[in-house]
């Protein structure tokens, strides 16, 4: 923008987002900052102890470079959220669409805008624009809002328009669409293999809905889409430049996923990385963990302008938008500072609100033996696996329950029991399960591996016990595995006011009022 002067090391600095450990900058991270003036900042729950702590952090980082840098954190709500259960999670996109009312993903974003806003955020990386419509997608899942883009972006463009009502920025992603594939990208470079009709159909349709939106922001993915394009989408001109910027007219930021997956490292030298996604046209490199790896970054693409190998006008078109971008939200002539003890009463003062949400979303799609209401006075075996996430191997997973604590407060009888992943039961566990009059099996996967195994344990149980009252607390595909189970729920996802309106609709208090927003092959 006009009268704003830059040197060539601050302009590079404004092309980045980076991301560092510690609940404050350590003194290599402040000179870091200082010297080289990042433009943007992303924030994960490994920056986050308490409220007053995050203010203070995002108080500290919005006063430490030339131009104020625009704080954006991943709080898509649901299962991706960083406050843990300190600040509003609302519920996962899948479970937002399930309510059936579009304005409902209006009212969840503006919770999130609203509490962010009050701890010194200025944007959001959401809303999720994939469509998922490959059941075993690892990463995405209950992130969509569904696997018909036409429910992706009615709601999509509803949760946009509730962080703009609360004056903070989003970021569709994840261009062109995660939402074809069966790998993690954080594993590895997806490959998917569609025709152009397709990928037109369901993965760009979103993303040109958003566009015309004028979204503030989004972000690439790392997927090759095959016969598409030749390169991977962040390092894409053809995406980027032709699609993106030529035939949707696009004027918004592009950012790049972070650049530090390990699939990008083995197969890049931190110089390709640079130039491809430079010349691709991202215009905000993102690097979200390591020091030594955004110094590189930033120091190359400083050697290749100061030695005319990429053009500094090039830098100065990604320039206009991100200082477009930081005018829109003030950054350019304030420096955002909040209160901790106004922060504190913000955080968390919708859960009213939330519950609500979730109280809608939950989605009953057997009940053939008559089971639901429950009866509190009945003795109940909650049955759990164990937890790893998306992006873990099974051998990572840890002892977490998700129903235990709330199912203790409401039943007078609960036995709780946690299973390997490994797909066995104990045969102590499979003799005692007529000694209960239900059985609860909370089922929570994020991937086709995840659910094979809970559900090669599952059959024995349901061998069992034919009652088993299933419940879907991540993907709702699980059912597939078992499409003779006769009482399954899903609630998309484990935050606390999803199990809270679960439990009301286990126990009749309220009646499941959620519809399946994706179609499950062989089953419905």
């Amino acid at each position: 923008m006009k009268g704003i002067q830059l040197s060539l090391k601050e302009k590079i600095g404004q092309m980045f987002m980076v991301g560092f450990y510690g609940t404050e900058p350590a003194d290599e991270i402040e000179t870091f900052i200082r010297e080289y003036h990042p433009g943007f900042f992303i924030l994960f729950s490994r920056n986050i102890r308490s409220i007053p702590q995050v203010i203070e952090l995002t108080n500290t980082l919005h006063a430490m470079t030339v131009l104020s840098p625009f704080l954006f954190i991943d709080q898509e709500g649901g299962t991706v959220v960083q406050f843990r259960e300190m600040a509003a999670t609302v519920i996962s996109h899948m479970g937002l669409a399930a309510t059936g009312q579009p304005d409902n993903a209006r009212r969840a974003s503006r919770i999130l805008a609203l509490e962010l806003d009050a701890c010194g955020f200025d944007g959001i990386l959401a809303p999720v624009l994939d469509v998922n419509f490959e059941e075993k997608n690892p990463i995405i899942g209950i992130r969509s809002f569904s696997d018909d883009p036409e429910v992706v972006i009615r709601y999509a463009k509803k949760f946009y328009q509730g962080l703009q009502d609360s004056g903070l920025a989003g970021c569709g992603k994840h261009f062109p669409g995660h939402g074809g594939t069966v790998e993690d990208s954080h594993l590895t470079i997806p490959r998917v293999d569609i025709s152009p009709e397709v990928f037109s159909r369901f993965c760009l349709q979103p993303f040109l809905a958003l566009a015309r939106e004028q979204i503030d922001s989004l972000m690439t993915s790392h997927v090759i889409y095959q016969g598409i394009a030749r390169n991977m989408a962040t390092f894409s001109p053809d995406l980027i430049g032709r699609v993106l910027r030529g035939e949707f007219n696009y004027q918004g930021v592009v950012f790049s996923d972070c650049l530090e997956m390990q699939p990008i490292k083995d197969h890049f030298s931190t110089e390709e990385i640079v130039t491809r996604a430079v010349r691709a046209g991202v215009d905000v490199m993102t690097a979200s963990h390591h020091l030594d790896f955004q110094r590189e970054l930033f120091d190359i693409l400083y050697f290749k302008v100061k030695n005319n190998q990429i053009e500094e006008k090039r830098l100065d078109q990604s320039l206009s938008r991100i200082l477009d971008l930081k005018n829109r939200y003030h950054l350019l002539t304030t420096r955002k500072s909040r209160d901790g003890v106004l922060g504190e009463k913000a955080a968390r003062s919708h859960l009213k609100q939330e519950l609500k949400l979730a109280e809608k979303s939950i989605t009953l799609l057997r009940n053939e033996l008559g089971l639901i209401p429950l009866n509190r006075n009945r003795k109940v075996l909650i049955l759990e696996w164990q937890k790893v996430k998306a992006t873990q191997s099974l051998s990572q997973a840890d002892d977490t329950a998700l129903l235990t604590e709330m199912a203790g407060n409401i039943f007078q009888q609960v036995e709780t029991r946690l299973l390997k992943l490994d797909g066995s039961v104990p045969e102590g566990i499979l003799d005692r399960l007529n000694r209960f009059d239900y059985v609860i099996a909370g089922l929570y996967s994020r991937n086709p591996g995840i659910a094979s195994v809970q559900s090669s344990a599952l059959k024995r149980i349901n061998e069992i016990r034919r009652d088993v009252i299933v419940v879907a607390l991540g993907n709702p595909y699980d059912i597939s595995h078992f499409p003779k189970i006769k009482t399954y729920l899903a609630t998309y996802g484990f935050r606390r006011v999803q199990i809270e309106a679960l439990f009301k609709v286990l126990t009749g208090e309220i009646e499941a009022a959620g519809k399946l927003p994706v179609r499950i092959h062989g089953i419905v």
